[in-house]
């Protein structure tokens, strides 16, 4: 509970540190909206770790790790290519964004391959 209450305070804090440099320097902001995302991007990685290792035993325990750590990969593909799209926006680069995001779809794709071979080869086996 204190982790949350730390984290929107800090959050209101960049706010209004961000509403300053926007009035005073202007040209400014962009970055600095661009650090703030990365910080607060890490601290949710940062707090999310545990419950990594708790799902990496629990697929351990349950036989089901390959699977899960593609579903994780292609998770964590896409919170990347999303934080990135957002800071490439921050700076208005739409285009750039676009492709960032078409990019990580385009990975998340070539990883599930390997899934979709699996079961058109079980369907194939079923027949």
């Amino acid at each position: 509970m204190n982790g949350i209450i730390g984290l929107c305070g800090g959050a209101l804090c960049a706010v209004c540190l961000g509403a300053v440099i926007k009035q005073l320097k202007a040209d400014f902001f962009p970055i600095y909206t661009a650090c703030a995302g990365i910080v607060f991007s890490g601290y949710l990685v940062y707090t999310l770790l545990p419950v990594g290792e708790f799902l990496k035993k629990i697929t351990d325990t349950a036989g089901v790790s390959s699977v899960f750590s593609l579903l994780i990969k292609a998770v964590g593909i896409s919170l990347l290519c999303g934080l990135a799209a957002d800071i490439c926006r921050d700076f208005g680069e739409g285009a750039v964004a676009n492709g960032v995001e078409n990019a990580g779809k385009g990975a998340i794709i070539l990883l599930s391959l390997p899934v979709a071979e699996y079961l058109l080869e079980a369907a194939a086996g079923l027949m």
